[in-house]
């Protein structure tokens, strides 16, 4: 699967969810995640042709003034009330695969799935934070290979969509007379979404998924050469997958009002304490890395939790995602400092641009 849609370029929603969206600020105007302003942005999302919305899976928030991502609806039940809501969106369910048995997330997944009519999506994760697995009373130090449970959990699941009655006896789980009913809508299982970093968790994704994602933390220049690692590892397993990658975005009628928002938000009232505490947590802030890098990373995570940002007038905005489309990014998540007030702008002024550079279809 190349891409989620029609689109050569696939657009979505990604952390609405949780509070304050991807952006670790203390602005007024910040995202509050309710399920009202939830609800609307996703008709909103959906009236204006994105193709998806995709939430952060989150227990715990980073602190700081903000507790960033502090308040978060859970995603699988999330993107049923999204589903419901909708017409042509797809909606993602963000998985933990530690936290869940396979067969009760199956029962989940599948009806979401109808609710939807085929439209969620599910994206899986096999752990890394571990102050929220502590939160939650798994340690994760325990899972000497979170891909290998990952993959028995995987097995699982497919089983359940495809099988009648089954067993299953591995090292962890084991599950005996299984049989699921009713089955993913219209026979069609859902979309799925696997990260990867380490080497387990590429080789993971590169198995199973239909959408690979990778973070651009570095300069986008340097994407190419990482898109197509992660196509030819896919192209080992005889399988083609869709790569995308996350971004926030600040648009604006002139280069220098976007530049002076995104300075406004994302450096003169980051929430420092919750930056420093997320790019400690992600292990970026580790021996070897150099300061350059380590003012790119708290920028990211300020900006967009880690997200490339995207930040000019539409036109330049449609380069950089023309650019990063050339690089064989078919799929981008995107990240505004509040979704409602700045979707319209992107919506009337990018989208247009979008089709008209032919990575869009009206």
């Amino acid at each position: 699967m190349q891409s989620l849609t029609p689109h050569k370029l696939s657009l979505g929603l990604f952390g609405a969810n949780c509070s304050g969206g991807l952006a670790v600020t203390t602005i007024p105007e910040r995202w509050v995640a309710s399920w009202e302003n939830n609800q609307k942005l996703a008709v909103m999302a959906d009236t204006a042709g994105l193709d998806f919305m995709l939430p952060l899976g989150r227990w715990k928030g980073y602190g700081g003034e903000t507790d960033h991502n502090g308040s978060s609806f859970e995603t699988l039940t999330w993107a049923a009330g999204i589903l419901a809501s909708t017409n042509n969106l797809l909606a993602f369910g963000t998985v933990h695969v530690p936290l869940f048995n396979p067969v009760t997330a199956s029962k989940q997944i599948t009806t979401a799935h109808h609710i939807g009519k085929g439209r969620l999506g599910l994206n899986i994760v096999c752990g890394w934070n571990p102050s929220e697995f502590n939160m939650l009373g798994v340690d994760l130090d325990e899972l000497e290979n979170r891909y290998a449970q990952g993959q028995e959990w995987l097995d699982i699941l497919r089983s359940t969509w495809e099988e009648g009655e089954f067993d299953f006896n591995g090292k962890y789980y084991r599950v005996t007379g299984t049989n699921l009913y009713p089955k993913p809508y219209a026979g069609q299982r859902p979309t799925i979404l696997c990260a990867g970093y380490s080497e387990q968790g590429r080789d993971f994704a590169a198995r199973n998924a239909d959408i690979m994602f990778t973070a651009i933390r570095e300069n986008i220049d340097e994407a190419p050469a990482n898109i197509a690692t992660l196509k030819s590892l896919a192209k080992s397993y005889n399988r083609q997958i869709g790569v995308f990658t996350n971004v926030s975005i600040v648009c604006r009628p002139s280069q220098k009002e976007a530049e002076d928002y995104f300075h406004y938000y994302a450096i003169e009232n980051a929430d420092t304490e919750a930056v420093e505490n997320m790019v400690v947590g992600r292990g970026l802030d580790r021996p070897g890395v150099t300061e350059e890098q380590r003012h790119r990373f708290r920028r990211h995570a300020a900006s967009g939790n880690g997200a490339l940002p995207i930040v000019g007038n539409p036109d330049q905005v449609v380069s950089i995602m023309k650019s990063l489309y050339d690089y064989g990014i078919s799929a981008l998540a995107m990240g505004f400092a509040n979704y409602i007030d700045h979707l319209p702008y992107f919506e009337s002024e990018v989208l247009p641009r979008l089709v008209s550079a032919g990575l869009r279809v009206n």
